[in-house]
Formats: structure tokens, C-alpha cells, sequence
């Protein structure tokens, strides 16, 4: 539930989309029959490893600056005295 709304607020999107990417190959290796993904129409490549590349192109693109709130909470105070904090929302 976290990671959906820091994804849905652009609140720290890089740490959230990466636990979504873990998640989404957990859930890959869990619907595996090898070779094939939960029917023989899935051959290797289902939506879970879809929704997992969406998500690392939304941390190389730097989402939460475009349409959420990384951009916003980035100029506080707080990230300008701790800058071993600023990865997480820059």
C-alpha cells in the first residue's frame, strides 16, 4: 500500500519504485512454470516484468519531479541541512 501511494503522490519515487521492482520479480518467480508464465501463452516475459521495467523508467526519468511532490519537498530545509538525505527525493 506504501509503495502505491508514494507512487501515486510523487513522494519519494525512487525508493518506492524500486521496492516495486523487487516486488514485481517476486511475483514473477511466484506464477513461474518453466518455461512458461501462468499459461502457455506467457512465454518468459509477462506483465509483471512489464509493470517492473514501467517502474525503473519512471526512477530513471525522475517522476516525482514532473508530476508529484519530489520537486516540491526537495527545496525544504531539512534535505538543505542533511544532503546524504537528498537521493531520496532528487
Amino acid at each position: 500500500m506504501l509503495i502505491g501511494l508514494s507512487l501515486l503522490t510523487g513522494l519519494m519515487v525512487r525508493v518506492s519504485a524500486s521496492f516495486g521492482v523487487l516486488l514485481m520479480i517476486i511475483y514473477w518467480f511466484a506464477h513461474m512454470d518453466w518455461p512458461f508464465i501462468e499459461n502457455t501463452n506467457n512465454f518468459i516475459v509477462d506483465y509483471h516484468l512489464v509493470y517492473g521495467g514501467v517502474l525503473v523508467y519512471l526512477i530513471v526519468k525522475r517522476a516525482g519531479h514532473v508530476f508529484g511532490l519530489d520537486g516540491w519537498v526537495e527545496n525544504f530545509e531539512f534535505f538543505k541541512q542533511h544532503p546524504s538525505l537528498k537521493p531520496l527525493v532528487a
